[in-house]
């Protein structure tokens, strides 16, 4: 070959090599003073560039694939909450009818408001309570995490 004709195509060779797939060959460059050039792409997007002297092999270059640069992640930033203008809270004035038992709480609670857990228990019976089981934190060991089982 005289010389690097734009007008030549490229080669497909199947290899398993570098990829399963096809290579690309390109056609080789006349470099200069006996000096000629060939560039193989691989499928793996590796490229190999072969170098000749008077037709003989002189070097073969193995080009991998160029890495993806990798973007940094962005800071998570906290969302500052705006400030609320102060409303007036509405007023309502609804007279609200309770029973027998519920008013009895609420005057209860009127007359002495430190004393609402004694003035309850006096006011319900121990069939309205209900036991529950007590819960257990567990630590997770894939996590590290403790989970909590009731």
């Amino acid at each position: 070959m005289k010389g690097f004709s734009p007008y030549q195509k490229d080669q497909l060779v199947k290899t398993k090599l570098h990829g399963d797939g096809t290579s690309r060959v390109k056609p080789i460059k006349n470099i200069g003073g006996g000096v000629k050039t060939q560039l193989i792409k691989n499928p793996d997007k590796s490229t190999v560039t072969q170098r000749y002297q008077d037709n003989e092999l002189v070097s073969s270059d193995y080009n991998p694939k160029k890495m993806k640069v990798k973007k940094p992640k962005k800071l998570k930033t906290t969302k500052v909450p705006r400030k609320l203008k102060k409303v007036k809270a509405p007023e309502y004035n609804v007279k609200v009818n309770l029973d027998e038992k519920t008013q009895k709480i609420a005057e209860a609670r009127a007359k002495n408001p430190k004393k609402k857990k004694n003035l309850l228990s006096k006011i319900f019976t121990n069939k309205n309570k209900t036991s529950r089981p007590k819960t257990r934190r567990v630590k997770n060991l894939v996590t590290g995490k403790t989970n909590i089982i009731s």
